[in-house]
């Protein structure tokens, strides 16, 4: 077995800012950075309570009431490398927080938005942790840290966005889900901050089961449901989760929306799939809805 305490991001003792509130896992210690990695039973024990637990609640935590719309700032010379991202995740797992906070406050001050600190860095260095993780450079402990700090991140940079002077009327309501069988949810919560400064009411499972899943949209009225996949399900599996839920749609007249890793390079593969569009992003994910709500009113 690789060593999975060593390389790349070593799991560590948290700093006592990080605030982060990880459980204490039975028979779980925080291990030195030249420790060994769990046994392999205790390892896959500790990766179904991570995966299915732990970085969900991770990425439910400090949600915030009141709607926010978007605001539009001039990018600025300002790019982000993959070696940036890949710096800045060694940053977020092994620096304390108000490093990375100096750091962001730093790309903002040469003229970085908020929205593009959310979707161009912290979603990046969520995919990147994940990649080490799936690479086994990093434990378990490095990835729940990491997320957990970059869900502290996007909470710190979400208010950035202008608050609107005057409530929004509220757009519809949404069902943002990751398909059953994915894992990756960090981007799910970054498209759940998005919709919901946009004036929608959201309603996220970041985890479901495909019987959760299809209960919600037979149940419960939705306009809209987002579903995001990384491509650990097959596009057949992805096509099969939208038929489903078109099917068992309370909305007869439901749109589904397609995003995550698997469409970043091609959204148009998301209507080949059975969806009505796809997104690389959190921002182009609001503004296909809102091209699309337009269209609608403009066809009436």
């Amino acid at each position: 077995m690789p060593d999975s305490g060593r390389g790349f991001l070593a799991a560590r003792k948290p700093y006592a800012e990080d605030n982060i509130g990880l459980p204490d896992l039975p028979g779980v210690d925080w291990c030195p950075l030249d420790a060994v990695g769990p046994e392999p039973g205790l390892r896959s024990d500790l990766a179904r309570t991570i995966e299915t637990e732990i970085i969900p609640r991770l990425m439910l935590a400090h949600r915030g009431p009141g709607v926010m719309r978007p605001t539009v700032e001039a990018e600025g010379p300002v790019s982000i490398s993959d070696a940036d991202v890949a710096a800045f995740a060694e940053m977020v797992v092994h620096k304390p927080l108000s490093l990375a906070r100096a750091h962001l406050d730093g790309l903002r001050d040469r003229g970085l938005s908020a929205e593009a600190v959310i979707t161009t860095v912290l979603s990046a260095t969520a995919r990147h942790l994940g990649v080490l993780w799936e690479q086994d450079r990093c434990t378990f402990v490095d990835v729940t840290v990491g997320l957990s700090r970059l869900q502290q991140l996007l909470r710190v940079y979400g208010p950035a966005f202008e608050v609107s002077p005057t409530p929004l009327v509220e757009r519809g309501r949404v069902l943002l889900a990751v398909v059953p069988g994915e894992q990756h949810t960090f981007g799910l919560a970054v498209v759940e901050e998005f919709f919901r400064r946009a004036g929608w009411h959201v309603q996220s499972e970041f985890l479901p089961s495909k019987p959760i899943l299809i209960e919600h949209v037979r149940t419960e009225w939705f306009d809209l449901v987002g579903l995001s996949a990384s491509g650990e399900v097959s596009a057949a599996g992805v096509a099969a989760v939208v038929k489903a839920v078109r099917a068992a749609s309370l909305n007869p007249s439901v749109k589904v929306m397609l995003g995550g890793n698997l469409f970043v390079s091609d959204p148009d593969l998301a209507v080949s799939l059975g969806a009505d569009f796809g997104a690389r992003d959190a921002a182009e994910a609001v503004n296909r809805v809102d091209w699309m709500l337009e269209t609608k009113k403009m066809s009436c």
